[in-house]
Formats: structure tokens, C-alpha cells, sequence
């Protein structure tokens, strides 16, 4: 006779517990992404920069960088 233990049946889950896991799947790879361009806005422009924190998400800061990049 062979000695293989016999796998357990799984529980079945609740069902709010499987629609928050599905969500949590859908939403962890764009909330990262944003966290990670925040991020990288963050250290790029106060540390390198010189600039307050507080200019990151300005429009102006932002139309300023385009007409820098885009003029002619």
C-alpha cells in the first residue's frame, strides 16, 4: 500500500471574501504604478530639483516643463 497522505478539501470562501481578494487583484498594479510615479515625481523634484514638495502637482509646474521641452 502507498503512504501518500490524501489532500484536504478546500473550504469553500466567503463570498465578500472572494469579491474583496478579485478587487484587490484588479487594483494593487495601477494603484502601484501611481504610487511609484509619485514617487519618482517626489525625489526628482524636491531632492535633484531643489523645489518645494508642495509644486509637484501644480499646473503651472507642468505647463512650465512642457513649454520647456516643446519650444522652439
Amino acid at each position: 500500500m502507498s503512504d501518500k497522505p490524501v489532500p484536504k478539501s478546500k473550504q469553500p470562501q466567503a463570498k465578500w471574501l472572494k469579491i474583496t481578494w478579485t478587487v484587490f487583484k484588479i487594483f494593487r498594479v495601477p494603484v502601484l504604478a501611481v504610487l511609484a510615479v509619485y514617487i519618482g515625481l517626489w525625489i526628482g523634484y524636491t531632492k535633484f530639483g531643489h523645489q518645494p514638495a508642495s509644486e509637484i502637482l501644480h499646473m503651472s509646474t507642468w505647463r512650465h516643463l512642457y513649454d520647456l521641452v516643446f519650444a522652439s
